[in-house]
């Protein structure tokens, strides 16, 4: 069941259009603007939204992203790097296949504003594995 739920949210991201929102590894994506720069690149904008008390799933991008923190405090997890606390006017890059995850603390939500920069053919995010489990 994990792998039909993993095709169906490769697919939304492969295929999002512009206005739509989807949720992928625990984490609800809206396309602000997509277009295809340069040559053999797509270059989306996308709110982010990841739900207080959870962590979104472990994921990479197969190219840059570059985040801008809206609302709510995080930690970001990247495999093999010390934790990283964000908060609200902070922004950061993750590099080309980065496994990472943002893990929600507090009483609030958190919203991003995410710039993705991929080849054409790739999706804008892969989930690579199950959100960690949390306590209460």
């Amino acid at each position: 069941m994990l792998d039909v739920t993993l095709n169906e949210e490769l697919a939304a991201a492969m295929t999002a259009a512009v206005g739509t929102s989807y949720v992928q590894g625990g984490i609800k994506r809206t396309v602000l603007q997509k277009t295809n720069f340069p040559d053999g690149y797509t270059v989306n904008f996308n709110l982010i939204e990841v739900p207080n008390g959870t962590s979104a799933s472990p994921h990479t991008h197969p190219g840059l992203e570059v985040t801008y923190v809206l609302e709510g405090e995080f930690d970001l997890v990247t495999k093999g790097k010390p934790d990283r606390r964000f908060k609200p006017g902070m922004s950061y890059m993750v590099a080309d296949s980065d496994v990472h995850f943002a893990r929600v603390l507090g009483d609030k939500p958190i919203k991003l504003l995410c710039v993705f920069i991929q080849e054409q053919t790739q999706p804008v995010a892969i989930v690579v594995g199950s959100p960690e489990a949390r306590q209460g």
